[in-house]
């Protein structure tokens, strides 16, 4: 956690005045963030994990220019006085942004959703031309990695208390191996997409999206895992009365709300032919995948746990399946 002695020390780099108080940030999960008021103004100090090194750091900083000078609404990273965009101190990264101020997202106001789509777009059309992407890594979400994770859960599953789901999940992936293939995934539209689209990575101004922040999991892939990531979390609906409550995801998603952001979104850039059809496997490729890692990641949880959480992907493969055509746009 960064304190206020942290920040004090990063910002001496800095000409942004004293520094009268220092909060850390309840949200981020790859960098420690802390909110810092100084004479100057209101900035975000942020101190980088140690695995993401200078590369990617430096990566960062080049989408984060180039996306600011194409008029998208980044933030706004300040340089030190000596010039870096960053600076180090006791071994670890810091940078330092302007604060934006705003909102959170609110599920029941449609054009939250519409906006949510329209700024995903946006960012995927401002990405275009951007220089010596990074070299394509392997998709985020495949569905070659179910028949993976089936086995492993298998093998671990030594009184066959899960052998029922287990061999549902497996039939499934066949079937979703069908519906989007490797070569049909390779096809799709791909770019440098942000990686890590959920509802803290975008700050909203009354029914307007101020900005969209966080580009740390940026990669190389198809545009539609971008898309996919913010239906699963943007468009999840109430979760029914009786919704196994231990799984991952809070409910399936909600009708309107998948369409309200799928109509932003192609409004600015509208979805192939491919990538319609390959949408829905992909989303449900999400709900599976995440369940059987939670599977893997309880391997001390009792049986019964973990049927439920096999259940809830159960559960929301077939609401996909009858739901099919709120992922329908155009």
């Amino acid at each position: 956690m960064l304190t206020q002695y942290d920040v004090e020390r990063v910002l001496q780099s800095y000409d942004l005045g004293s520094v009268r108080s220092a909060r850390p940030a309840s949200h981020g999960v790859v960098n420690e963030t802390a909110f810092a008021e100084t004479s100057a103004g209101r900035f975000v100090v942020r101190r980088n994990q140690r695995k993401l090194g200078r590369t990617s750091l430096e990566l960062r900083h080049r989408l984060l220019g180039w996306l600011r000078t194409h008029g998208f609404p980044a933030p706004r990273l300040i340089p030190a006085r000596s010039g870096e965009t960053a600076v180090e101190l006791d071994g670890r990264l810091f940078e330092v942004f302007t604060f934006i101020d705003g909102d959170e997202f609110n599920p029941d106001r449609p054009a939250h959703l519409i906006g949510a789509g329209t700024i995903l777009a946006g960012y995927h059309s401002a990405i275009i031309g951007f220089p010596d992407p990074p070299a394509y890594q392997g998709p985020r979400y495949s569905t070659s990695s179910l028949p993976g994770l089936i086995e492993r859960a298998m093998q671990r599953d030594v009184m066959g208390d899960l052998t029922e789901p287990l061999n549902w999940y497996d039939r499934r992936a066949v079937d979703l191996r069908k519906a989007l293939s490797e070569t049909a995934y390779m096809a799709l539209p791909h770019v440098l997409i942000h990686g890590d689209v959920h509802r803290d990575n975008l700050i909203f101004r009354g029914d307007t999206v101020a900005a969209l922040i966080d580009f740390d999991q940026v990669t190389t892939d198809a545009r539609l895992v971008d898309v996919a990531d913010a239906l699963v979390d943007f468009a999840v609906g109430a979760a029914p009365t009786d919704w196994y409550p231990w799984g991952v995801y809070a409910g399936p998603l909600d009708a309107n709300r998948a369409r309200n952001l799928l109509l932003g979104y192609c409004q600015i850039a509208p979805l192939t032919p491919a990538e319609r059809m390959a949408l829905p496997a992909l989303v449900e490729v999400i709900w599976l995948q995440g369940n059987l890692r939670r599977v893997l990641m309880t391997l001390d949880a009792e049986p019964d746990y973990h049927l439920e959480v096999l259940g809830q992907g159960r559960r929301l493969s077939s609401w996909l399946q009858e739901n099919r055509k709120a992922l329908e746009v155009g």
